[in-house]
């Protein structure tokens, strides 16, 4: 079973490694943001869940994986759920705000595990990828806030 874990979350890993860019670049509307978005989903549910299985097998040792597990699904669902229900009581674009920055933060949670796995648990590799992420989302926050509220086109007849 452990064997069967370790390949799973390796796939997942992968996965979601190489789709984070094309969901990031891809256009914020229906069509391939969402398609990769939900394969990108998939790939976080698979990581999530084999990292806690992995963390039953040595505890003591992978305690910090499944944190990162437990954070990455809590950003998921949540990035999932503004997606989703896109609530207006937070103003035009403020259900968007709040899905970048939680799948932002999902896309980190991959960065640092994948780094922490190639440096052998540096602590630069746990500290740089936040640090870097959070400027990267901090930057697109602003330029999301900067837009100002979606602008509803109204037909006359006349």
């Amino acid at each position: 079973m452990h064997t069967v874990l370790v390949l799973i979350h390796s796939a997942s890993g992968t996965a979601g490694l190489l789709l984070a860019l094309p969901v990031l670049l891809a256009p914020k509307r229906r069509g391939r943001h969402t398609v990769l978005g939900r394969i990108y989903a998939v790939a976080a549910v698979g990581l999530s869940l084999s990292a806690f299985g992995l963390f039953a097998y040595r505890p003591a040792e992978l305690w910090g994986l499944a944190v990162l597990g437990a954070l990455t699904l809590g950003w998921l669902v949540g990035g999932l759920w503004f997606a989703r229900r896109r609530p207006g009581s937070l103003g035009g674009r403020g259900w968007r705000v709040w899905h970048l920055n939680l799948m932002g933060s999902t896309v980190i949670a991959f960065v640092t595990g994948f780094a922490v796995q190639m440096s052998d648990g540096n602590l630069v590799a746990w500290l740089a990828p936040t640090a870097v992420g959070s400027l990267l989302i901090a930057r697109r926050t602003a330029r999301e806030l900067g837009r100002g509220p979606r602008r509803i086109a109204v037909r006359t007849v006349g």
